[in-house]
């Protein structure tokens, strides 16, 4: 039976979770902020190939208010943006001694 190889000492281990959590967080701040881009462009940013998945992952399991719409080009690709909800209302400040 052959011996398994062992990594070198000193080099980094890679695991499959880590970079697929890089990716995310990648697409994470380009959407957030406010681009409207194509997932062949995210793929192509990220050095990834999941871009859809990820995509799906943020409107499904998180909740994630991503829009898209087919655009009229050769390849026919949909352009991805969130879209923020207007209504939500933002934090006031409240000042240490409260409100008088």
């Amino acid at each position: 039976m052959a011996k398994k190889k062992k990594a070198p000492e000193g080099a980094p281990m890679q695991c499959k979770y880590s970079n697929t959590s890089r990716i995310k967080q990648q697409i994470e701040a380009i959407f957030l902020s406010g681009r409207r881009i194509t997932a062949k462009e995210l793929n192509a940013i990220t050095g990834g190939n999941d871009a859809r998945k990820t995509i799906s992952v943020l409107r499904k399991k998180e909740g994630w208010g991503i829009k898209d719409k087919w655009i009229n080009s050769p390849n026919r690709c949909k352009l991805y943006w969130l879209e923020i909800d207007v209504r939500q209302l933002e934090l006031a400040f409240i000042p240490e001694g409260g409100v008088e």
